[in-house]
Parts: C-alpha cells; structure tokens; sequence
C-alpha cells in the first residue's frame, strides 16, 4: 500500500504544484497542500497524463487541505476525457466540498478519506 503524498515546496509556485506517476494499475496525481488549483494547473496535468501513456488506467486524485479550485480549472477538469474511474483521496470535509463538482463529470468519480478504500474501488471497477 502506498502512503499519502507529502509534496514538498510552496504551493504558489508553477513548478512543483503537483507530481504524477503512472503506476502499473493507475494513475496517481498528488497535488501540494493548501493549493489554489487554476486552469494552467489543470492544463499541466492533462498534459502530463498524456505524456505518461497511461490515460486508460484509473487514476487517483490527492488533495490535502484544498484552498479553492477556480471555476474555469473546474470547467477545464469536466471538459478532459477522465478515465472510467476516478478517486479522489482527501483528508476533511472542506476537500469534499471544493471536489464535489466532480458529480457532473462523465466519469465514475467518489471521495474517500482512506487509501486503502480509494485503491480497492479503484481497482475492482
């Protein structure tokens, strides 16, 4: 099992925002703390996951004490082709309510506060 990401660096700077890595059975996006996502953070990491080769693959979104996710990073997430199944891993009721707007995506998307419980849902699908 895998432990939560702890990103190192200040969330304002462009680089360092997130890191992502194509494991053999998902896709695991780590976003820093205490992070303002915009459109160009969400832009990056679709580029990123192109990049990778893995887009079928489920993928596993880490959040830790989110400050906002701006409305057109939002319109930008629901806009990318997600894969079939995507977890969010949070860690507090304020992570739920900033990724909540992920219901509207067309992927099958839940928030857990357990990796264990994110990976094994991830992976039945």
């Amino acid at each position: 099992m895998m432990q939560r990401c702890h990103a190192r660096g200040l969330a304002d700077r462009r680089r360092g925002r997130f890191s992502l890595a194509a494991l053999p059975s998902l896709i695991r996006l780590c976003w820093v703390p205490r992070i303002a996502i915009d459109r160009d953070d969400v832009a990056r990491v679709g580029s990123a996951i192109a990049a990778s080769g893995a887009t079928t693959l489920p993928l596993l979104v880490e959040v830790a004490k989110l400050k906002e996710i701006s409305w057109e990073a939002r319109t930008a997430i629901l806009a990318h082709d997600l894969p079939a199944r995507v977890a969010v891993l949070g860690t507090d009721a304020v992570d739920l309510v900033l990724t909540a707007f992920l219901v509207k995506a067309r992927a099958e998307v839940r928030f857990f506060t357990e990796r264990a419980d994110a990976e094994n849902w991830l992976l039945r699908g």
